[in-house]
């Protein structure tokens, strides 16, 4: 690979150069772990996932390679001999992180990078209390912000619980955690907003059903507003708005619209068959809940009231399993069960506008291992949707899919050994994050893994970890035998601009630069080592880069932005 050179074009010079443009082998642990027995219940009055631990022998993770139509995971990170299954996932950072935290096996809170590789290093790991349980996570979209809610029982396994929050920066590792007064045995949530500077936390009191809630800056464990609301029993549903505006709560038989500002209730509204599948967009403006054989959606008014604009009806024994909106609130999709043999599952786009149905696919799987839907996660405008399955007995259906908004077949599916507990898809729709559990949710085992793929080929490509003073591995594909730079900015372009078939260019015109990558030969590839800026006042700064082949011109369609970690 080329090296570096030791200095490029400057911005000035590049601004009129661009101008011109126009004219691993399965491990089999021998230890015991607590496993987990899922069974989906839909007897036509009620719906839940209900899990039963015990301790099982901990079986081989899946293969290192995945059976799969089309490319596999960008990594891949196995349990192996730790046990611990994937049971959740959120992409930060405008996708080029990935978050989780593990609750069995090994218990802990853990973010990787976007641009490692197999083996992963993790940025960081915080160890918890092997008796940690109901962990959640949740990611700023827009930056390295992160936060996670877990719960430790007091005494011994089983009863009363603690509830704790944490925040975390890819730059610091942990930065506080917060525990929330009394135990329960009620469950608890924590989510950030897009971009990182709200943290809404919540922990529902079982005795009294009461929900506490608290308000975080980021930079303090001392909340900056607290109450508590009358909830009832259950908690289906805890959700914040990406901009940080509004938070939603759902009990079993009403849901709750609350100015996270202001302080004020907007609304709350009586749930009739509304199960754990809710949804709000990212400025608080569409919501929607699913049920048996419908989703209701609710729009923000003009007044600032909320009003229910449409139910759309899904005929059939079939009952709403996951449901989500794009944060600009014009794509519902709902992943709908068939109920009668548990085999099937549909999957169903809408277009929130015009409440016209975009699409439809049924997928039927065969034995006697339940194939539910157990997560959807859209891009921020809808364009690009991934659904997780836990998947059939015969294998006939796989467990992760991408769609296209509009097309009814995926684009792209994977078949998985396991079931997939978690997924979540980066807001342009590039990156797609996966966890899963080594073998069926039916089934009582340990193992599992994270993933994290691409949704489509890029023709520019990074990898390595972006520390300070160390080295990232650059690739580009375009048009062959022609000379190739990297384009390189501290900052993204506010409107990115398009040079007529060139392409558009992303990065921040005033502040660019230029190295060469040589040429991209008969095969149209390019390579170089790119040397990470040396200095500690790097750290938290972001590094833009996108590709150009000069001879044509062509701009890569992919571009990378990341921040320089220590």
């Amino acid at each position: 690979m080329a090296k570096c050179p030791g200095a490029g074009v400057t911005g000035f010079v590049f601004l009129s150069f661009v101008a011109n443009l126009v004219g691993s082998a399965p491990v089999r642990a021998q230890t015991m772990v607590e496993g987990m027995h899922s069974v989906y219940v839909a007897d036509g009055k009620t719906a839940s996932i209900e899990e039963t631990r015990e301790l099982v022998p901990l079986l081989p993770p899946p293969p290192t390679n995945l059976t799969h139509i089309g490319d596999g995971p960008l990594w891949r990170q196995l349990s192996a001999n730790e046990g611990w299954i994937g049971r959740v996932v959120s992409l930060g950072d405008r996708g080029t992180q990935v978050f989780t935290e593990f609750d069995t096996g090994a218990d802990r809170a853990e973010l990787v990078s976007g641009f490692d590789a197999t083996p992963v290093s993790p940025l960081f790991n915080d160890p918890q209390a092997l008796t940690s349980d109901y962990a959640k996570v949740s990611a700023a979209r827009d930056t390295s912000a992160y936060v996670s809610c877990r719960q430790i029982p007091v005494s011994g396994v089983g009863g009363p619980r603690n509830t704790f929050v944490s925040k975390y920066s890819a730059t610091g590792g942990l930065d506080w955690s917060y525990q929330f007064a009394g135990s329960t045995t009620g469950p608890g949530r924590a989510v950030i907003s897009r971009d990182g500077t709200r943290i809404v936390a919540g922990m529902l009191e079982s005795t009294t059903g009461t929900l506490q809630v608290r308000v975080f800056s980021p930079g303090s464990n001392v909340p900056i507003f607290s109450t508590s609301f009358v909830n009832g029993s259950q908690l289906k549903a805890f959700l914040l708005s990406g901009d940080g505006s509004t938070l939603y709560f759902a009990s079993a038989t009403a849901c709750t619209i609350w100015n996270v500002t202001t302080h004020q209730t907007v609304g709350s509204f009586v749930l009739i068959n509304a199960l754990d599948c809710h949804a709000i967009s990212g400025d608080g403006g569409v919501f929607c809940y699913g049920g048996y054989n419908n989703v209701d959606v609710w729009e923000r008014q003009a007044a600032g009231n909320y009003l229910r604009t449409y139910q759309w009806a899904v005929p059939g024994q079939v009952v709403c399993g996951k449901v989500d909106v794009s944060a600009d609130g014009s794509t519902i999709v709902a992943g709908f069960n068939v109920w009668d043999h548990s085999l099937a599952v549909q999957i169903l786009a809408l277009d929130v506008p015009t409440k016209t149905q975009l699409s439809s696919d049924t997928a039927t799987g065969a034995g006697t291992l339940q194939n539910i839907v157990s997560d959807v996660a859209l891009s921020a405008n809808g364009d690009r949707f991934v659904v997780g399955l836990w998947g059939d007995e015969a294998g006939l259906v796989p467990e992760l899919r991408f769609y296209m908004r509009g097309r009814n077949a995926p684009m792209v599916s994977f078949n998985y050994p396991g079931s997939i507990n978690d997924v979540d898809i980066s807001p342009d729709g590039h990156r797609v994050a996966v966890a899963s559990k080594s073998t069926h949710a039916n089934i009582s085992a340990g193992g599992g893994a994270i993933d994290l793929y691409t949704f489509s080929d890029d023709d520019l490509v990074v990898h390595g970890l972006p520390h300070v003073g160390g080295h990232l591995s650059i690739e580009m594909s375009s048009v062959p035998n022609s000379p190739a730079r990297l384009l390189v900015a501290p900052l993204a372009a506010l409107h990115p601009t398009v040079f007529g078939n060139v392409g558009t260019l992303y990065l921040n015109r005033q502040t660019m630069y230029s190295l060469s990558m040589g040429m991209t030969g008969a095969h149209g590839h390019a390579a170089m080592n790119f040397v990470m800026p040396s200095i500690p006042g790097a750290i938290g700064t972001t590094l833009c880069f996108q590709g150009l082949a000069t001879s044509p011109r062509r701009f890569t369609h992919s571009w990378v932005r990341l921040t320089v970690v220590p």
